[in-house]
């Protein structure tokens, strides 16, 4: 989805470039009581989500978590790999392993905002690219938001995000935060070079170094 979305930013480029009509690209969510909420309310290493839907199931029912509300969107097979529960929770810290690779997630909410937005941080034992979903319940709705083939570093800081609550209750109110829930499913390893790997690196440095010594040189 992400190169999809590259090609089709490039194409909009193009056509406003040339005079052609601006066609609006669709951040909206799907779903129920969307409101103002859109899929640039969940970020993640400057990425903002790939989909985003409004449900009424509350995505961490049962042990396992409940992807029933936006299975239809993004599609099953996930499993859960994190639950932050109660509200008001001003951070908290959740550690999991998932295809063997361990997952520290960091989860806090800005002060003042009134429980509706905040950031959170994924750590990563090993670089993986990996679907995710964001599943925010607040009151009687939940916001789902979907990372496709989400790039992850192992670095010491983490992938960082932001996440924020614009839809609306049943009641027609923003709602506050009530829970978290984040689902993983198509992680792959990203490969570790080789050490011969590295060397042909260093020897190809080596010669740009020396050929650009020689041209200064004459």
């Amino acid at each position: 989805m992400k190169v999809k979305a590259l090609v089709s930013t490039f194409v909009f480029a193009g056509l406003c470039a040339a005079g052609a009509p601006a066609m609006a690209l669709n951040l909206a969510c799907t779903g129920v009581s969307v409101h103002n909420a859109s899929r640039n309310d969940v970020t993640l290493v400057g990425d903002i989500a790939d989909g985003c839907d409004i449900a009424t199931v509350n995505p961490q029912q049962g042990a396992s978590g409940n992807s029933s509300g936006f299975a239809d969107n993004f599609g099953n097979g996930w499993s859960l790999l994190s639950k932050v529960t109660g509200s008001s929770v001003a951070s908290a810290t959740t550690t999991a392993t998932f295809g063997g690779v361990d997952y520290k997630i960091n989860f806090t909410e800005t002060p003042g905002s009134g429980t509706k937005k905040g950031t959170w941080t994924i750590n990563v034992s090993k670089p993986v690219t990996v679907d995710l979903v964001f599943a925010l319940h607040a009151s009687n709705r939940s916001g789902a938001f979907f990372f496709d083939n989400q790039v992850l570093t192992s670095s010491s800081l983490g992938n960082a995000g932001t996440w924020a609550i614009n839809w609306v209750n049943a009641g027609g109110q923003v709602p506050n935060f009530s829970n978290l829930t984040i689902f993983a499913r198509d992680q792959h390893v990203s490969p570790v070079p080789e050490p011969e790997t590295y060397a042909m690196l260093l020897a190809g440095f080596g010669l740009v170094g020396f050929m650009a010594r020689r041209r200064k040189q004459k």
